[in-house]
């Protein structure tokens, strides 16, 4: 990392940009953190030295070049000899938990998705009517966000510090993997799908435990943590923007629409709870046009409510 652009950020001119770079950077490693440290202390003995010295354009004058990185290295070594270190890492510890403390939040419409890579590197997909909070970059021993909805996770490896997805009634704890998140607040289902890798699934209200291995799922069966094969990765194309399902029973499947549209299916076609479906429906063309679709096998009919926020199967 350039110098000039840590001694930038210590000054508070740096731009955006740069403020990214350094976070980033920062992020990397440990040493990293212990090198911001000690330029630092450098940068602040530096303004302590200048302020001290008013004749130092005499003295430039007089001496060479070397004698004044001599003089100011001597001076350095004398204020942190003084004052230790102890003050500019308690300092510097105060800024580092106040950039940790820039906490962003991203929420979903409906019938849309989003995509979004967190500092360590890590990729998350948002499927619709969902929210994660995270911090601009992580510098404690763990690496940790909060999910209100269903997330497509893909973590970049890092062993040492933990990535945690804190969900309201439940923890996800991994290293380095990728796995689907389905966790809505205002929903009792729950599921945690492993693709590759591995994650340790904890009941926050029980404090169960489940390991997952790859292609298999845990779900919460009134309060109990279960583990299944995952049947059908087509469901987790939501990512791609696609609602896919394979003779799936009707009933399920407008669950799944509600979900995704934020709207609420009421049917009074009886004929339909014992039906099921296959077909794959772009999220973008709505839930109207799926259900259209639909209604050459499912002989059925719909309309909404004046508020549209309601749909009514006949």
């Amino acid at each position: 990392m350039e110098k000039e652009k840590l001694h930038k950020l210590f000054e508070g001119i740096a731009s955006s940009k740069e403020k990214k770079e350094v976070r980033v950077w920062l992020e990397a490693s440990e040493e990293n953190r212990k090198t911001l440290l000690r330029e630092r202390e450098f940068f602040d003995a530096m303004i302590l030295l200048d302020h001290k010295d008013t004749n130092l354009d005499s003295l430039k004058k007089k001496q060479t070049k070397l004698a004044i990185i001599l003089t100011r290295v001597a001076a350095i070594v004398a204020i942190v000899l003084l004052a230790g270190s102890l003050w500019y890492t308690k300092k510097m510890s105060e800024q580092l938990e106040q950039y940790q403390a820039a906490i962003n939040t991203i929420s979903v419409p409906a019938g849309q998705r989003a995509n979004i890579q967190l500092a360590d590197g890590t990729n998350v997909w948002l499927n619709a009517r969902s929210k994660i909070t995270y911090p601009s970059f992580f510098t404690e021993t763990t690496r940790k966000v909060e999910l209100d909805g269903e997330a497509y996770f893909e973590v970049k490896h890092n062993p040492e510090r933990p990535f945690i997805v804190q969900t309201s009634r439940h923890t996800i704890e991994v290293s380095g993997t990728s796995f689907n998140v389905d966790a809505y607040s205002a929903s009792p289902n729950f599921e945690t799908a492993l693709m590759d890798g591995s994650v340790l699934v904890t009941s926050l209200k029980s404090l169960q435990q489940i390991k997952l291995s790859p292609g298999y799922k845990a779900l919460d069966n009134n309060g109990t943590l279960l583990s299944s094969e995952i049947k059908d990765y087509d469901i987790y194309r939501w990512k791609e923007g696609l609602i896919c399902f394979k003779n799936q029973n009707f009933i399920d499947l407008m669950k799944r629409f509600e979900k995704c549209y934020g709207i609420r299916i009421t049917i009074e076609n009886k004929q339909l709870e014992n039906k099921v479906f296959s077909g794959k429906f772009r999220i973008s063309d709505g839930v109207d046009k799926a259900l259209r679709i639909m209604q050459r096998e499912g002989q059925y009919t719909f309309e909404r409510n004046k508020d549209e926020d309601v749909v009514l199967i006949k």
